[in-house]
């Protein structure tokens, strides 16, 4: 069989399909260099479709998203301020806390040498000057510290009655230990202050006006007001620490009802009996402090004749015990009144 006859039907043609230039120009279509179909963003710029032009949007829609955005940085900026500030406060006030710490603990220090020095069963002013200097220190760093407050009118009682400073030194120091006293109490309501601390305060608060009363005499604070003072502190004290000075407070009460005049409306409170069962409170609460038991003895002698000996043993006992290295210028005081009581009564060492 011949080549023709193999070949039946109509001769085949080859098709050639070609893009028209739409079609090459067309997004849809379009390709990069290396023959890649390329998406839009690849288009050059005449290529891409044009974008609708975007209306302006009025100042008045974009004021309140302006504002809002002014408000956000100012409450930031005021809050990093805030931050900043509170963060210097807690430092100034860390660093207060420390110094005013400092000065109280200088000043324990040289109260306790306080009678290193003696002349004739006084103090040597020294080292009590130095405490004063260092409570007042700690004061000025921390007005509102309590403590440094009554350990300085501590300090002061103890430099008025107990050391060989002038008479003139000795009323500085009164004057200041009562205006010390009249600050506090026209500002003591404060819930936040530590307990015991205003135990302490109100205590020697009370030894300040005795002090002054000391001097100008007993009625004369009577109508002053100011033995009704210091009975209303002595009593809040007790209330709240009766350990204050190891019965400070109980030992003041009783001597102020066995001493003080009763004027009615201005210290009518004061009662003679309770001057025996505050005494005796006192010396049940440290039977062992010489204080306790010369208070104990001067009102057993003053109001219970028929206990004389009980208040002549007790006088015994204060002058047969050697004075506390701790308090050594206030137990040898102590133990002079012994001694000069059982000298009018009849018996005892002179």
């Amino acid at each position: 069989m011949s080549r023709s006859t193999r070949s039946s039907g109509p001769p085949m043609t080859m098709r050639v399909q070609t893009r028209s230039c739409s079609d090459r120009r067309s997004p849809a279509n379009a390709r990069d260099r290396g023959g890649r179909r390329a998406g839009p963003g690849l288009l050059s710029p005449r290529e891409r479709p044009a974008q609708p032009l975007r209306k302006p949007v009025p100042e008045s829609t974009l004021q309140p998203f302006a504002e809002e955005a002014t408000m956000r940085r100012t409450r930031l900026r005021r809050r990093s301020i805030r931050r900043r500030v509170m963060a210097t406060l807690g430092a100034l006030l860390t660093w207060c806390a420390a110094a005013g710490h400092a000065s109280i603990i200088e000043g324990d220090r040289a109260w306790a040498a306080r009678a290193e020095a003696l002349d004739q069963e006084r103090a040597d002013p020294t080292r009590i000057e130095e405490a004063i200097a260092h409570y007042r220190a700690a004061i000025k760093i921390d007005p509102d510290a309590l403590e440094p407050r009554w350990k300085l009118l501590r300090a002061l009682h103890y430099a008025i009655d107990f050391t060989t400073l002038s008479d003139d030194e000795k009323d500085a120091h009164m004057r200041e230990a009562v205006d010390l006293a009249r600050e506090w109490t026209e500002r003591r309501d404060d819930p936040s202050a530590p307990r015991a601390d205003v135990a302490r305060m109100l205590f020697w608060s009370a030894i300040a006006w005795g002090v002054r009363a000391q001097r100008v005499g007993l009625l004369t604070i009577v109508r002053e007001g100011v033995a009704t003072r210091m009975h209303d502190d002595a009593l809040r004290s007790l209330e709240l620490d009766p350990s204050v000075d190891r019965g400070g407070a109980l030992r003041l009460l009783s001597r102020l009802h066995a001493t003080l005049p009763r004027v009615p409306f201005v210290s009518g409170w004061v009662d003679r009996k309770r001057a025996l069962l505050l005494a005796e409170r006192g010396y049940d609460l440290d039977p062992e402090h010489p204080g306790n038991r010369l208070v104990l003895a001067l009102v057993l002698l003053e109001r219970e004749p028929s206990r004389r000996e009980e208040a002549r043993a007790l006088l015994e006992r204060i002058v047969a015990t050697e004075p506390r290295a701790e308090a050594l210028v206030e137990d040898l005081r102590i133990r002079e009144q012994a001694r000069e009581k059982l000298a009018r009564i009849g018996s005892g060492p002179s």
